[in-house]
């Protein structure tokens, strides 16, 4: 008995030495919150601010929302628009709703939602009357995003209205997306390589015909 009295002693003195484990002090967990709360007085300060964009959850790989088949005008035209709303301050903003038609989304009647973009926990830190469109012309398109006092997250650019399709816009519009400069090369590249592969094939077949016809003399 005293043999596994001392065993378990010994067990039990062992356990209580081994130490809690602890992160290090440089290692820092990311903080998840993006759209923080602010005070009474903050929230009326950034109020008076001029509105800004911001493109972090811009998604233009959503195969409707690539901006495919859009003239370059079109950006042109978004961009005159973001910088006018710019000048503006979110009051000012909402009192021209007639002129842009802001409003939040009705995800009920919508063909997508912001959660094909945006991550969950970004989402859940907004409330639904911040999840907003506006549109550029009433034939321009319209731009989907979330407003946070002074700030525009702009999520989806919607040249083709994709997000409320219905019967004056038509169906759903799908296009590929358009390249980049650097895609645009890429795809000149293969196609220069492609014609270089085929003009190597064609010197082989014609040093094979010299080389036959020089045998055939030869014999």
């Amino acid at each position: 008995m005293s043999r596994k009295t001392n065993k378990k002693e010994k067990e039990s003195k062992r356990t209580r030495s081994i130490p809690m484990a602890q992160l290090p002090n440089n290692i820092k967990i990311p903080n998840r919150t993006i759209f923080p709360q602010r005070s009474q007085e903050e929230i009326e300060r950034l109020r008076k601010e001029k509105i800004v964009f911001s493109f972090r959850f811009l998604d233009t790989k959503h195969e409707a929302f690539n901006c495919g088949g859009t003239s370059d005008g079109w950006f042109l035209h978004l961009f005159d628009n973001l910088t006018e709303i710019s000048k503006l301050t979110m009051s000012e903003f909402e009192q021209q709703r007639r002129h842009y038609d802001l409003h939040r989304h009705d995800f009920d009647k919508t063909a997508h939602h912001y959660k094909e973009s945006v991550p969950e926990h970004v989402l859940e830190q907004v409330s639904p009357e911040n999840m907003i469109q506006f549109r550029l012309s009433r034939s321009g398109g319209r731009v989907h995003g979330i407003r946070y006092h002074n700030i525009i997250y702009i999520i989806w650019l919607d040249p083709h209205h994709n997000m409320y399709p219905d019967e004056r816009y038509g169906p759903p519009k799908r296009y590929p997306a358009p390249l980049r400069p650097y895609e645009e090369l890429e795809q000149e590249i293969e196609k220069l390589q492609k014609q270089l592969e085929e003009k190597e094939q064609e010197n082989k077949m014609l040093f094979d015909m010299m080389a036959e016809m020089e045998e055939k003399k030869s014999s």
